[in-house]
């Protein structure tokens, strides 16, 4: 084989190797833009089914019921670092 088409041999593997890299970015964008997607649609959803706005099919109803536990917890743990900051304010 000669240096011409060593060369074009390399630079066909670049340039395909490139072209996948540019695919999983493409692709990981758009995995990441339908993961916001999905979280949106499910706060918008929870919130619907809070207010009554939206009924919760028995399938989901486990799902509903972690998610306000998981609220729950939240406040509290909010609850206790506001209290542990108001003990010790920081000096900073």
């Amino acid at each position: 084989m000669d240096l011409g088409k060593l060369l074009e041999a390399f630079r066909d593997r670049v340039v395909h190797r490139s072209q996948i890299g540019k695919r999983r970015l493409d692709r990981t964008a758009t995995r990441r833009r339908l993961d916001f997607a999905l979280r949106d649609l499910g706060e918008r959803y929870h919130a619907f089914a809070l207010a009554g706005r939206a009924a919760v099919p028995p399938e989901l109803s486990d799902l509903v019921g972690e998610v306000q536990r998981l609220e729950e917890k939240l406040r509290e743990q909010d609850r206790d670092l506001a209290q542990l900051m108001g003990d010790h304010p920081s000096t900073t």
